[in-house]
């Protein structure tokens, strides 16, 4: 079996990816909650599930690179294919298509994800205006020039 530690590898990355398919999917509904705790937790573990997934995809380069030595073609998984025979090309297909599908479904939720933190972005940034006063004034005097004002804080000393 040539392409046995290919095929244990890319086991290992579908279920690193599920994991992180999982976390992205917890990191919505944290979003939606506004649980900022939550949401830093997870991005820790998302940051191990990356480091992991990089570290994984090195070894399964070099793999790739050990079982393609001859070629001068791309270092890739359909290469690997299509070279494969056997049992292995079947196994190698299958793996191959649920690691596209994982890898498509974590785009899709880190999208969404992303969506989510620019719309609470926009209500922070539209609630610090609401409560920031005018620096510009809004009426003219009447010499028809407007009238500075003194700058003012957010909080007002006197009450």
């Amino acid at each position: 079996m040539k392409f046995a530690e290919l095929i244990s590898l890319l086991e290992k990355q579908i279920k690193l990816h599920a994991s992180l398919y999982q976390l992205a999917l917890k990191k919505t509904e944290a979003l939606k909650k506004h649980d900022i705790d939550v949401l830093t937790a997870l991005m820790k573990d998302e940051q191990k599930h990356v480091l992991a997934i990089q570290q994984l995809e090195d070894k399964r380069l070099r793999i790739t690179k050990q079982l393609l030595k001859d070629s001068e073609e791309e270092l890739t998984i359909t290469r690997c294919i299509e070279l494969a025979d056997g049992t292995e090309r079947p196994q190698l297909e299958k793996l191959y298509k649920q690691l596209l599908e994982l890898i498509s479904k974590l785009k899709q939720a880190n999208e969404l994800n992303q969506q989510l933190t620019e719309q609470s972005l926009q209500f922070v940034y539209l609630t610090l205006d609401m409560l920031a006063p005018q620096t510009a004034p809004i009426n003219y005097s009447s010499a028809s020039t407007y009238e500075e004002q003194a700058e003012r804080s957010l909080f007002e000393s006197k009450a």
